[in-house]
């Protein structure tokens, strides 16, 4: 458990919670011991609140079915028995006689649950900031992506608006063309324009994303910076 408490960088003044945590209900109803099935559920709230409140936060264009589906992906058993192998959890694990036969340890359903009981019982023993402060770490690679996406999404509204203003274009339009899909999974289409110039359409889970995927393509369309080139000799001429 030392090492586990080093691995999560956080030390617990009550290590009966850290066992509870790590005691899987088939071997609790063995041996009549607590197991973590209570705090599984605890710990299942709690990620789910942190992750939903960073990506509030991060995308406030996003909508609401948007933001599930980033959600759903980030808090999936995959994504938590990965979490639960890189800290070691399959062998501090205590399983009953069947769970071990039926090799338990690696069963990803068994480990994601243990991750979310873990992260419960950091809030148990040290409050809510070192539990969010524990999925911060946890979920750093996972956080870090969604960041340079944003990061390349805001890129190509700005590279091409650099490049409009250079060439004396002014700003980039955007107009919504259209929107379709039930109301938790909408897709918008916008078409980009330049002076009188129609653009590539974007399309996107949300009104943003369809912005910067009609910038992507204005960008890489050569056809499309030949009709500015025409349109502006016609009018200097």
């Amino acid at each position: 458990m030392n090492k586990l408490e080093q691995r999560i960088k956080y030390q617990f003044k009550n290590r009966e919670v850290l066992k509870q945590a790590l005691t899987h209900s088939s071997y609790g109803y063995e041996k009549g011991k607590p197991h973590n099935e209570r705090l599984e559920f605890l710990g299942d709230a709690i990620l789910g609140f942190v992750i939903s409140e960073w990506l509030f936060s991060h995308h406030p264009d996003a909508d609401e079915g948007v933001l599930s589906k980033q959600k759903s992906a980030l808090v999936s058993e995959e994504t938590l028995a990965k979490k639960a192998l890189e800290l070691g959890l399959g062998s501090l694990l205590n399983l009953g006689k069947g769970e071990l036969r039926s090799g338990g340890k690696s069963k990803p359903s068994i480990l994601s649950d243990a991750v979310e009981a873990l992260i419960a019982a950091v809030e148990r023993d040290g409050g809510f900031t070192h539990a969010q402060q524990l999925i911060w770490r946890l979920f750093e690679p996972e956080l870090e992506q969604e960041l340079l996406v944003l990061k390349n999404d805001q890129d190509f509204k700005s590279l091409l608006q650099e490049k409009t203003q250079e060439m004396g274009l002014g700003f980039p339009e955007y107009k919504i063309k259209n929107i379709t899909g039930p109301e938790h999974k909408r897709v918008f289409q916008f078409e980009l324009m330049v002076g009188e110039v129609k653009g590539p359409i974007g399309k996107g889970t949300s009104k943003k994303r369809a912005q910067q995927e009609s910038a992507r393509k204005a960008l890489a369309d050569e056809r499309f910076w030949e009709k500015i080139e025409s349109r502006n000799k016609k009018e200097r001429s």
